[in-house]
């Protein structure tokens, strides 16, 4: 008897859903209209695709890095955004990593801070031919922009500079500090001089 009672309850569990689900409406919600921006996406993926071809690859032992791709690099952020290196103050932090700090109009404000690294893995030895183009090449055909670091996480950090960068070529300010903060050896998982951590320490 109690098995007839236990369905009895069920078939009206599913009952009341499905009529809760057919006369359910969504709550409003208030939508931002996003102003349209004309970027040139050709200068972008040119962009990019230099910054792939410096090899800033992080390793867990430190000695093995190349210090000076590294120092290149940043000479490029700051030769291809003008307007980020003459208006934010600038620290290097661990050796090799950079935070931009961009003055906001209200220093009562709480900071934001945009992340991300310059830093990629190495080409595993023997693996060069699976490549359909070089790793440090930042070949662009009709479709993508081929690279070590094209998606993890140099995209990343020149979109983040080509905001800032036209945002201050049109005048604006923002409200609070925005910090940049580009670490250069995030790959490294557990590493003892964790450049994350000092930029924590720097902010702190």
């Amino acid at each position: 008897m109690w098995w007839k009672i236990l369905l009895c309850l069920l078939a009206i569990f599913i009952v009341v859903t499905l009529i809760r689900a057919a006369f359910f409406k969504p709550k409003k919600q208030n939508s931002v209209e996003i102003e349209k921006v004309d970027v040139d996406a050709n200068k972008v993926a040119e962009h990019l695709s230099k910054a792939i071809q410096f090899k800033t690859i992080s390793h867990s032992d430190s000695s093995d890095t190349d210090w000076e791709e590294f120092r290149k690099f940043r000479d490029f952020l700051d030769e291809t955004y003008p307007n980020v290196a003459k208006n934010t103050e600038k620290e290097l932090v661990s050796g090799a990593s950079v935070i931009y700090r961009w003055k906001g109009k209200n220093p009562d404000l709480e900071p934001i801070a945009l992340l991300s690294h310059q830093d990629v893995v190495p080409v595993a030895d023997g693996t060069e031919k699976d490549w359909t183009h070089p790793a440090f090449d930042g070949h662009i055909d009709d479709k993508y922009i081929w690279g070590r670091g094209s998606l993890d996480m140099k995209n990343h950090l020149i979109c983040v500079m080509e905001a800032v960068d036209g945002l201050i070529a049109e005048g604006y300010q923002p409200e609070r500090d925005v910090y940049l903060c580009f670490g250069h050896n995030e790959e490294v998982v557990s590493t003892t001089d964790s450049s994350a951590k000092d930029i924590v320490r720097t902010l702190k």
